[in-house]
């Protein structure tokens, strides 16, 4: 599976209610609806909306296209049609809308106007991690076999090296006291997340 469409795929469950509708939908009703969807995104919602016979046929496109322009200011590259094509399958539009839809979701002008509480940051793509003892081997040859110990405690670090979704690659250099800091913050809120979890108000019926 590639980066992009892990990315439009990542909560299969969000669509398990518009999977029913979609199938219903005609190629005809796509491109009006992604305009309608576009205007009350940008904050300018059209009249004709309140008024339209097929609303729960526009919820569904609005949803798809409300989550592509989130999905796609995480990301500074295109959307590749193809994995467009293979989301929107997985939706169950026809084959006509899913080659009309994915035509417009990937135009990069559509995503010219995405407002800022929409604009999500990039997500986490990969991790990599290595030791940095050049500072501390530097320091030990100055000085007595005693301190060895204390220097290396001292002068080693953590180079964190994480990969964004969007392209971008950040490093950060971390001493050893606050790599384990790190470790420890993460199993925190990764332990009081699967608590909230298990609560009932969390769950789907």
């Amino acid at each position: 599976m590639s980066q992009q469409l892990e990315l439009l795929t990542e909560v299969p469950s969000q669509w398990l209610n518009i999977s029913y509708v979609t199938p219903d939908i005609q190629r005809k009703e796509i491109k009006p609806f992604v305009v309608l969807a576009l205007k009350e995104l940008e904050g300018n919602p059209d009249s004709r909306t309140s008024s339209l016979m097929s609303a729960d046929k526009f919820a569904a496109v609005r949803e798809v296209v409300r989550h592509v322009a989130r999905a796609r200011s995480a990301t500074r590259e295109a959307w590749e049609l193809g994995d467009m094509k293979v989301f929107l399958e997985s939706l169950r539009f026809s084959p006509d809308c899913v080659a009309e839809l994915a035509t417009l979701l990937c135009a990069e002008q559509l995503y010219a106007n995405i407002p800022t509480h929409l604009r999500v940051k990039p997500g986490l793509a990969g991790l990599q991690w290595k030791i940095d003892m050049s500072l501390s081997q530097a320091n030990i040859e100055d000085s007595t076999p005693e301190h060895h110990k204390q220097i290396l405690r001292r002068d080693t670090f953590v180079l964190l090296i994480l990969k964004l979704t969007d392209g971008q690659t950040r490093t950060y250099r971390l001493s050893i006291a606050k790599f384990h800091e790190l470790r420890f913050v993460v199993a925190s809120a990764l332990k009081s997340m699967i608590v909230l979890e298990k609560r009932k108000c969390m769950r789907k019926d």
